[in-house]
Order: C-alpha cells, then structure tokens, then sequence
C-alpha cells in the first residue's frame, strides 16, 4: 500500500464516529473476516472445487481411489476372459467348419 493510500485511508477511519464499546465488537468482526474469506475462496471452476473438496475430504478421496482402481482392475481381467472365451468360440468354429469339409 502507498503512503498516500495509508494516510487516506487513516484520514477516513478518523472521521468514523463510535457510539462506544460494543460486548461482541470481536465477534462481528470475526463474522465479517469469515464472511469475506468465504467469498474470496469459492473455487470458479468445477476442477478447482473438486480439487478443494479432495483436500478437506482425503479419506473419501482414498476410498474412490480404491474403488476406481478395483473396478478398472476387474473390468480389464473381464475383457481379458472375454477374448478368451471369443477366441476359443471362433477355434471351435474353424474346427466345425473344417471337420464339415
């Protein structure tokens, strides 16, 4: 901040009238910091907001991991059964076809 900005800044804080102490003066501003914390954090973008969540959430995040690397491991030894079975349909084919022959 430059010095003309500070001393500006200074000259209206003075001129603000207080009525007098006020019992929950931390409390409204602990509020307004929050308040404002808040609205300067909310991620823009779904990536940045799911980022945001992972990091608050990393047990969740660990058991999606497992999740997604379990069903990607079974999916893939289904695919690998699957050819198998395909190519042993298509040897049983070749074998009928040349045994009619």
């Amino acid at each position: 901040m430059r010095s003309n900005d500070k001393k500006h800044l200074k000259r209206v804080l003075d001129q603000i009238k207080v009525q007098g102490p006020s019992t929950h003066f931390e409390q409204r501003i602990y509020q307004d910091w929050q308040r404002t914390v808040s609205n300067v954090e909310q991620p823009t973008h779904r990536l940045s907001e799911a980022l945001v969540l992972a990091r608050l959430h990393p047990r969740i995040v660990g058991l999606i991991a497992i999740v997604a690397i379990t069903a990607s491991v079974l999916l893939g030894q289904h695919l690998l059964m699957s050819q198998d079975e395909e190519l042993h349909r298509i040897d049983a084919l070749s074998e009928l076809s040349l045994s009619t022959i």
